[in-house]
């Protein structure tokens, strides 16, 4: 099997599931292509205000990119390869329409890994596995690898994923703040989807604001972070 990248629509949100079980979920080019795709479609849709994304089945939620492929890559190749999986993540990361979370079922490793960071929040199953490998691999964590984990953690711990290239288990993951939930394997989409139509029926100006708000306030000292939300306050007053 290939691979492919499910998509499922239920009401107000959608379900995006990479789905190569055989090969615990990795990515081929093809399937990033369409994961890219499909989660730009998605944003651009007003009737969709939340993504859930996992992977097939309950070993992994993807075990990164298929090592052929990457392997294969030559030259102007390479580098495309690359910016399309940094706009990918970066479509996630600054999607200001959706609440998106990864539901990290198994391993997140590599692409894996890259999406659960590129989430607003992300839940973990008991058997989940974090992991970066790019170090040892001799490839740069790009595409929000370590931004993303960087604000999450912080620097010294993500220094020590990055650089170690360690797995991280999920009791570690929630310990030290990469997971907001863990439960067990077989509660994960029910847990998931609780959550979603829990925000989703918050008032949704004010719930895509908050979002917003602070992702904007992420990295900004307390006395920028503070005339933000000012801001922001004054912009919800004047609207009435």
């Amino acid at each position: 099997m290939n691979g492919e990248i499910v998509v499922t629509v239920e009401d107000a949100y959608a379900i995006v599931k990479i789905s190569r079980p055989t090969k615990l979920n990795s990515v081929t080019r093809e399937m990033l292509e369409s994961f890219s795709e499909q989660v730009s479609s998605i944003s651009n849709n007003p009737k969709i205000r939340a993504i859930i994304f996992t992977g097939e089945g309950n070993k992994a939620f993807s075990a990164g990119f298929d090592l052929e492929m990457v392997t294969g890559l030559e030259g102007q190749e390479i580098t495309d390869f690359f910016k399309l999986l940094e706009r990918t993540m970066r479509t996630i990361r600054q999607n200001r329409s959706c609440i998106t979370v990864a539901a990290v079922n198994g391993y997140a490793i590599g692409f894996g890994a890259m999406v659960t960071v590129a989430c607003d929040f992300r839940i973990f199953s008991e058997n989940a596995m974090f992991r970066l490998p790019e170090i040892d691999l001799s490839i740069f964590p790009g595409a929000g690898a370590a931004s993303n984990l960087y604000h999450l953690v912080g620097p010294s711990r993500a220094k020590d994923i990055l650089m170690t290239g360690r797995k991280v288990s999920a009791e570690e993951s929630m310990r030290i703040g990469l997971a907001d939930r863990l439960v067990r394997q077989e509660e994960i989409m029910t847990t998931a989807i609780e959550f979603i139509k829990e925000l989703l029926a918050k008032n949704p100006k004010i719930l895509i604001r908050t979002k917003t708000l602070v992702d904007a306030m992420t990295g900004k000292d307390l006395e920028d972070a503070d005339g933000l939300e000012t801001a922001y306050l004054d912009e919800w007053l004047r609207e009435g």
